[in-house]
C-alpha cells in the first residue's frame, strides 16, 4: 500500500488527504503486518481517479510500480526455477501482499490462466493496476519482453485502447466475465536466472511465518468486527461466528488461542470498549446502552461496569464529564 500511495503522490495529488478521506488509518502505512479494509482501498482508487481525471489510472500507475512492492513474496518467486513455479508461489502467498486479493491458476495444454479477484465493488483501475504489475513482474523475472497471450478485463472498453495495448503487449478483451492474464506453455517454462533451491527453503520459511502471523491477526480482527455488528441482537454464539468465517468452532478457538486471546475475551473487550464510548461520548440512557451491548437488562450492565471500571455506569459518566469540564 505504501508504494501505491507514493505513486499517487507522483501524480501531483495529496495522498495523505486521500487516505483520510477514504477512511484509511495513516499510522498503519508503516506497519508491515497492517491491513487496510478492501472497501477503503477501493475508495482510495476511486478518489484518485476522480481527482486526477486520469482516464486509465490503473495502467498508468501499474507501469510505474516497482517489483519491490511484492516484498517477501518477490524473494520467494525469484528463487523459483521457472516462471510457472514463480506464479504458483505468488498465488499461494498473495495474502501477504493483500488481504483482499486472490489468484486462481488454471493450467492445461494451451497454457496458464491467472484469474484475479479483489472482492465486490473494486474499481476497474484497481484491477488494471494489479494485472499490469504481474505482467511487468514476469518480464522482470525472466529478463525478457514477455507478452501474455491475452488479458481479459471485466470493465467497459475505454475510448482509447492504445495505453492498454502498449502496456500489456497483447490482445485486450473488455467486458469479460473476469479479470485474467493468459500465458503460453512456453512462457511458463522460461527459466529464472535467480532460481536457487537453497534460497527457496529459506524464503518460504519466512513467507510461511509471515502468512501465519497475518492469518492469526486477521482472524482476531474479523471476529471483533462480527461481534460488534451483532451485539445489538445479543451476544453472538461462537459457533455462528465460526460459520461466518467459514471455519469450524475448534479451528476458531485454536487460532484465537495462538493469537493470545479467546472468544470470550474478545466479546468482553468489544463490550468494554463500546461501553466506554457510549458513556463518554453520548447521552444514551443505560437501558439503550444495555441493549446495544447485547445485555438482557441494566443489572448486567451495572455488574460489568463494576468489573471493568470499578464504578457504576453513572459514576463513570460523572467522572468523565467532570474531567472534561475541568480540563
Amino acid at each position: 500500500m505504501k508504494g501505491i500511495v507514493e505513486l499517487i503522490g507522483e501524480l501531483g495529488l495529496e495522498p495523505l488527504a486521500l487516505l483520510e478521506e477514504a477512511g484509511m488509518p495513516l499510522d498503519e502505512l508503516d506497519d508491515a503486518d497492517g491491513r487496510f479494509d478492501s472497501a477503503a482501498v477501493s475508495a482510495l482508487w476511486s478518489l484518485a481517479a476522480q481527482q486526477s481525471g486520469h482516464p486509465h489510472l490503473g495502467v498508468a500507475l501499474g507501469g510505474a510500480a516497482k517489483p519491490a512492492c511484492f516484498g517477501v513474496v518477490l524473494h520467494v518467486m525469484m528463487s523459483s526455477p521457472d516462471l510457472g513455479t514463480a506464479l504458483r508461489r505468488m498465488a499461494q502467498y498473495v495474502p501477504i501482499i493483500s488481504g483482499a486479493a486472490r489468484f486462481i491458476l488454471t493450467q492445461d495444454s494451451q497454457g496458464c490462466g491467472l484469474t484475479l479477484t479483489l472482492g465486490d465493488g473494486a474499481p476497474g483501475d484497481r484491477h488494471d493496476f494489479a494485472l499490469l504489475m504481474i505482467a511487468n513482474l514476469c518480464r522482470w523475472l525472466t529478463g525478457r519482453d514477455l507478452r501474455p497471450q491475452s488479458v481479459e478485463l471485466a470493465h467497459a472498453r475505454p475510448a482509447n485502447l492504445l495505453p492498454y495495448l502498449a502496456a500489456f503487449g497483447c490482445p485486450c478483451h473488455f467486458g469479460a466475465k473476469r479479470y485474467r492474464l493468459s500465458f503460453s506453455p512456453a512462457d511458463l517454462g522460461l527459466p529464472l536466472m535467480t532460481g536457487n533451491p537453497l534460497l527457496t527453503e529459506l524464503h518460504e520459511r519466512f513467507a510461511n511465518e509471515r502468512l501465519a502471523r497475518l492469518g492469526d491477526a486477521r482472524t482476531t480482527r474479523r471476529v471483533r468486527e462480527l461481534v460488534l455488528d451483532c451485539l445489538a441482537d445479543g451476544e453472538p454464539a461462537r459457533g455462528d461466528v465460526a460459520r461466518a468465517l467459514c471455519m469450524s468452532e475448534r479451528t476458531l478457538q485454536r487460532r484465537l488461542q495462538d493469537e493470545g486471546t479467546s472468544y470470550v475475551q474478545l466479546v468482553d473487550a468489544v463490550r468494554r470498549e463500546q461501553a466506554a464510548h457510549y458513556l463518554d461520548q453520548t447521552s444514551l440512557c443505560f437501558t439503550e446502552i444495555s441493549y446495544r451491548l447485547g445485555f438482557a437488562n441494566q443489572g448486567t450492565l451495572f455488574r460489568a461496569c463494576k468489573r471493568w471500571f470499578n464504578v457504576s455506569p453513572g459514576r463513570y459518566r460523572e467522572r468523565h464529564r467532570a474531567g472534561v469540564e475541568t480540563g
